[in-house]
């Protein structure tokens, strides 16, 4: 089990941990879930030894290896090794066998008379390091890269060439592979698509060990874990049961305690009455000082912090347009004039409709919203807006191009002068930014606050189409639900990308599937999208892409080279023994023939037999020399080929 036991941990003048307890038991599925900044990757940087308790202490089991995927990459860990030697090599036990594996080779083809000694060892690091796995580490790393969207072609690319997000996708995947005892994930499906976020959902369900999970995905929190930890005020609470269940006890918890609290308050009004009436009479002394005892005994009782916020987010009345918003007609996009991003595509979005793009990053999600926004133009076909259709954007990047000395106010306002002052403080504080945060400078928000901010800029000119790309990034669960509900009020148009299953499946009234082999429109939710998917035709479901046959063929080939490898190492124990056998029976020879020269007396039928029975055994050892090095001469070149 892991336990925190009065765990405190402060940095400066913030108390992060106030004699903090809880405890994971063996196997458990455990999410961490509270405020940003509350503190909880400190509680894994405590358990990986990072960071060490100011008081209290944190025992983790004997020998229990750690998994643990940060936030962000530690810049001593970018490498320009191959993304799958970099991947692949995630046990460090495996990584140290293999090395000594490696050294041992190596001395014995230098001094082959070592053999006796070497072989054994060998043979014995080598059947411990497939027993640990480690010759399915390789076709287990590359399964794992593929499901979470890397391309065949990408596993031989220096890691250090991708982009923080790609490399943040093989990091997950490096950590997955470890199989540890514990595994700790902070925000795993920060970088992902919606795919890729399923893929490791059903990858996590079939997990053996301990997992501790922080996460803003609902999705996760509810279908992986049967435990929520929250992190709030200092304090870690343990709730029996995934994130819904925790939501609803939460409540229960504080309604509890605040009718208890309402019942303390007046027991304590009482008491007070009494001894402020009572004080001075002397009859009453006794009687009084046992009630301030009373008051001084009293334990106050604290209403934990509302983390589940009424906050809301409203936007504006979108002004009236056509019925059609937009339409595509045999619209194609390409870059380069030969890999088309997407090609033929007809499509029309309807007034009213929510659409969510959904599929693999590189298919062409974001591209497709730039045509719809008329940022670019298709290279082929022609993308249309309806009448009177006004477009409201916001890309990925959106929300940091934004000046970091401006003020709110001076934001929306730049954005459209016409505005009244009044007007442009009013639509802060429907975004959560009422009264004096309209003087605030933009370095000083968090992300989610920028999100908001961006999503204000948007309406001060009030669109009827809303375009907008991963919206929930930076958002917390709270904000995130509040944009779900502003988006299901909205009366106007939108088209999204979001990896966030929950935050799709309450906000989409219809999806569009975007995958390499072509674009399909799906009316109604995401999950009657599921249920279309799952009635698919068998063959059409079974039929695999091109990706999946070269992964296939990438996997075979490892295979083939294992085998290869395994019986390179028998042939080439062969071949030193029909060499040491060789060397010992010529030596012998010429010993016996010596004999026969030097004329003394001598055995000669003995001698004469001895020397016809080596001729016998020497042709043998050169017979099996020669075949065993040609069988490893064309093994060396296949494996090269």
């Amino acid at each position: 089990m892991l336990d925190f036991i009065n765990v405190s941990k402060h940095f400066g003048t913030q108390d992060v941990l106030r004699n903090a307890s809880f405890r994971v038991n063996k196997n458990e599925r455990v999410g961490i879930v509270g405020p940003n900044g509350s503190g909880k990757s400190t509680v894994f940087s405590l358990i990986c030894g990072e960071i060490s308790p100011d008081q209290g202490e944190v025992v983790l089991p004997k020998n229990c290896r750690l998994g643990y995927l940060r936030q962000q990459l530690n810049a001593h860990e970018l490498t320009d090794v191959p993304l799958i030697d970099y991947t692949s090599n995630a046990i460090p036990e495996l990584t140290r066998l293999h090395a000594e594996i490696h050294v041992l080779e190596q001395r014995l083809a230098a001094d082959p008379s070592l053999k006796e000694e070497l072989l054994p060892r060998i043979g014995s690091k080598q059947t411990d390091f497939e027993n640990r796995g480690g010759y399915r580490l390789v076709p287990l790393a590359e399964k794992t890269l593929c499901a979470l969207g890397f391309q065949p072609d990408d596993l031989h690319r220096p890691f250090a060439s991708f982009s923080g997000g790609w490399q943040m996708r093989a990091e997950l995947a490096r950590t997955l592979i470890s199989d540890p005892d514990i595994l700790l994930l902070d925000e795993p499906s920060n970088y992902l698509d919606l795919p890729a976020v399923e893929w490791l959902d059903g990858f996590l369900r079939s997990y053996q060990g301990t997992l501790l999970l922080i996460s803003h995905d609902r999705y996760l929190l509810e279908t992986l874990t049967g435990v929520t930890v929250e992190c709030s005020g200092g304090l870690l609470t343990r709730y029996a049961g995934n994130y819904a269940w925790y939501q609803t006890e939460r409540e229960n918890r504080t309604r509890t305690l605040e009718a208890a609290k309402a019942n303390q308050d007046k027991r304590r009004e009482q008491i007070e009455r009494f001894v402020e009436r009572f004080r001075a009479k002397n009859t009453k002394a006794t009687q009084v000082q046992s009630r301030i005892k009373l008051l001084d005994k009293m334990e106050n009782i604290e209403l934990p912090t509302s983390l589940f916020s009424n906050r809301r987010i409203d936007f504006p009345a979108p002004p009236h347009s056509g019925a059609e918003t937009a339409r595509l007609a045999h619209v194609g996009l390409t870059y380069d004039h030969q890999r088309w991003i997407f090609r033929h595509l007809d499509w029309s979005v309807n007034r009213g409709d929510k659409v969510a793009l959904i599929g693999f990053n590189g298919v062409g999600k974001t591209t497709l919203l730039r045509i719809l926004a008329q940022a670019i133009p298709p290279s082929e076909g022609n993308a249309t807006l309806g009448h009177q259709v006004v477009v409201g954007y916001q890309s990925q990047e959106f929300a940091e191009t934004m000046p970091p000395e401006s003020t709110l106010f001076t934001i929306l306002k730049e954005a459209n002068p016409s505005v009244s002052d009044g007007a442009v403080r009013a639509l802060l504080g429907s975004f959560g930014f009422p009264g004096q945060a309209a003087g605030k400078q933009v370095r000083v928000l968090s992300g989610g606050e920028k999100i908001r901010l961006a999503f204000a800029r948007i309406f001060i000119n009030p669109p009827n189409f809303l375009i907008l790309d991963e919206p929930t990034t930076h958002l917390d669960i709270a904000t995130r639900e509040a944009l779900e509900k502003a988006l299901q009020e909205y009366e106007g148009t939108v088209c999204f990308v979001s990896h966030d299953v929950e935050f799709v499946r309450r906000s989409a009234t219809g999806i569009l599937e975007m995958t390499p082999s072509g674009v399909h429109y799906c009316p109604g939710g995401y999950d009657y999208y599921q249920e279309k998917r799952a009635s698919r035709p068998a063959a059409a479901a079974t039929t695999p892409s091109d990706r999946e046959t070269r992964v296939a063929a990438r996997r075979e080939k490892q295979e083939q080279l294992k085998e290869w490898k395994r019986e390179s190492l028998s042939l080439k124990k062969q071949v030193r023994e029909a060499e040491t056998g060789i060397e010992r029976l010529e030596s012998e020879q010429a010993d016996l023939l010596e004999q026969l020269a030097g004329g003394s007396a001598v055995n000669y039928a003995t001698l004469n037999q001895r020397l016809a029975a080596i001729q016998q055994e020497l042709q043998q050892y050169h017979q099996s020399w020669e075949t065993a090095y040609r069988k490893l001469d064309e093994i060396e070149q296949q494996s090269t080929s």
